[in-house]
């Protein structure tokens, strides 16, 4: 990836923890020390910045999904509950509960949050199902559970609730998180 633009998302990422929506392209020009015509060449607006932060948040995910995966120190249901609630280092210090500003300035950024959230469950349904078949979980349809984490976390991400309370998106998963995994566990 163009480190110019990478620069540019991870600079979304501090401004919008500082500031949530109300940031600029003037205040990502300062942060960055270019100016906003370099920005432009990489993005055509805020829209298409925020589209594409997106995305490279969830191939962080993704990748760091992987990493976890392939840890042979955890045991299955542990690797479970890391997939499930796995943030890459760069985004733990986000403050995912202010995400529900997105959904009404800018809904399309918001949809394509939802939209990654529903997706890309293959390696995490493969995990629960093998830990169903080795007796380490209750048997239970795997599309209830997919829909309940799906559900908690779109709560989460949608509601100002949690904004309000001293509890962090990182703790607010870890407790869901914490909550299923000891209902399934036999």
């Amino acid at each position: 990836m163009n480190p110019t633009r990478k620069s540019i998302m991870d600079a979304v990422v501090v401004l919008f923890n500082e500031k949530g929506m109300k940031f600029t392209m003037d205040d990502i020009s300062k942060l960055l020390h270019i100016s906003k015509k370099t920005i432009y060449k990489e993005f055509n607006d805020k829209d298409e910045l925020f589209y594409a932060t997106v995305d490279y948040g969830f191939a962080a995910i993704k990748q760091k999904e992987a990493e976890i995966i392939a840890d042979d120190s955890l045991d299955l249901v542990d690797k479970i509950a890391k997939v499930i609630v796995c943030l890459p280092d760069n985004y733990r210090n986000i403050d995912f509960r202010q995400v529900y500003q997105l959904r009404d300035k800018f809904p399309v950024v918001y949809n394509r949050i939802a939209g990654k959230i529903e997706t890309d469950w293959d390696e995490t349904e493969k995990l629960l199902a093998e830990a169903m078949d080795k007796g380490l979980i209750k048997k239970v349809p795997i599309p209830v559970i997919k829909l309940t984490i799906e559900g908690a976390i779109e709560k989460f991400l949608s509601t100002k609730e949690l904004a309000k309370t001293h509890v962090t998106y990182e703790e607010s998963l870890n407790s869901m998180i914490d909550i299923i995994i000891n209902g399934l566990r036999v």
